[in-house]
């Protein structure tokens, strides 16, 4: 059977990922003045990756569409605030950038939790690593210095709204990746 590469993720309303963009634009602009090399995440890519499922059987996208339905539907809708740029691993040797989730975290960590235990009834393994929420902007391929070199001052973001989750396939190519949403399914509707 052919695979697709897949994960669950959520993104913010439009008002905060346009403060996230701009976020992403003036750290891109330092980091170029800089000297970094970092392929940077489109706009319409940014999202939270609540669970990366890798490479996974067409004949279980449905399945995995209803397990996060399921989750969801146990979800009220969450308030996520953004603000500030970090990296990993760590603020000396950045591999990635990412816009840090600085209100609203254990929201975003209980669902992916409930996303995480509904995958796992239906015989996925566990995630290797703990949930980070995070939005990623960009992959370094080169730095000089430590972050603090391209951080842009007024890296908060605001609160912005998360009203649903979405299953996606995850295209690669040489200039990146294209995300197709499979599913989604809105927060809170169980009653």
């Amino acid at each position: 059977m052919e695979t697709v590469r897949a994960f669950i993720g959520c993104t913010l309303d439009l008002g905060a990922t346009r403060k996230v963009q701009e976020l992403s634009r003036s750290t891109r602009a330092l980091a170029d003045a800089a000297g970094w090399e970092v392929r940077w995440v489109p706009a319409p890519n940014l999202h939270f990756t609540l669970r990366f499922l890798g490479d996974i059987d067409q004949g279980l996208i449905e399945p995995v569409a209803e397990a996060m339905r399921s989750a969801a539907k146990a979800t009220p809708t969450l308030l996520v605030g953004v603000g500030g740029l970090a990296s990993f691993p760590d603020r000396d040797s950045p591999k990635v950038l990412y816009a840090d989730v600085s209100r609203g975290h254990e929201g975003l960590a209980k669902l992916a939790e409930r996303i995480e235990t509904a995958l796992g009834a239906i015989g996925f393994p566990k995630a290797d690593r703990p949930f980070v929420g995070h939005m990623t902007l960009g992959r370094v391929r080169s730095s000089r210095g430590s972050l603090g070199t391209i951080t842009p001052p007024g890296t908060d973001c605001g609160v912005g709204t998360i009203a649903a989750v979405t299953l996606y396939r995850s295209d690669l190519f040489s200039k990146g990746a294209e995300y197709i949403a499979l599913a989604r399914a809105p927060l809170g509707t169980d009653g």
